[in-house]
């Protein structure tokens, strides 16, 4: 009578382990709000990286600075309000696989996410912009370049978050720093976007 016991034990103990919240020993600090941070931080980095590329799609109403600031507020809001969720989701499929295929899961859910995310709240929120200026929306061809880039930014995202978030949890005053420095870019976009609404 012992064994089954013992057995169902284990499998709450378990259980209880992958549920809870896991903490980085030495700095009390979660690992997934570490991975949080991470991922708002690259996403911001890269939204920057290719405002060039992105601020000239037809219709091009956008100065490359303030749109950097407004898809790099919109990238925060993804890791912070959908990136918690699509990160439990990611070790939840991981955790059982071998350590070398978690990365692979991490960035697969990464790419699909932030792709949709890209061309239903990031071009939505820009063509919502374009058309109260009567300058219609962005065309397929763009729409397709930018749901790619999207996806291959969540990808690098959410395997830095993977790669880095547990490193990361062990240093608090850099885990702050970065969340201050992509805090302050999404507050400054989070400007630009409500001048552009209020003008409108």
């Amino acid at each position: 009578m012992s064994e089954p016991t013992t057995g169902a034990s284990g499998a709450a103990a378990h259980t209880h382990t992958h549920t809870s919240v896991v903490k980085d020993p030495d700095s009390g600090v979660p690992i997934m709000l570490a991975q949080a941070v991470v991922l708002a931080a690259t996403l911001t980095f890269c939204e920057i990286f290719c405002a060039p590329l992105t601020a000239t799609f037809r219709p091009a109403v956008f100065a490359l600075v303030p749109w950097a600031g407004v898809a790099s507020l919109l990238a925060v809001m993804f890791a912070f309000v959908v990136g918690f969720a699509l990160l439990w989701c990611a070790e939840s499929f991981a955790y059982r696989m071998r350590r070398r295929l978690q990365p692979l899961v991490y960035a697969a859910i990464g790419a699909l996410s932030f792709g949709v995310w890209t061309v239903w709240v990031v071009l939505g929120v820009r063509n919502m912009i374009t058309g109260r200026l009567g300058a219609g929306a962005l065309s397929a061809h763009d729409t397709t370049i930018a749901a790619v880039s999207g996806a291959l930014l969540g990808m690098a995202a959410f395997f830095a978050a993977y790669t880095l978030g547990e490193r990361l949890a062990r240093h608090r005053a850099a885990l702050a720093a970065l969340a201050v420095a992509s805090a302050l870019v999404a507050c400054y976009g989070g400007y630009v976007l409500f001048v552009m609404l209020h003008t409108l």
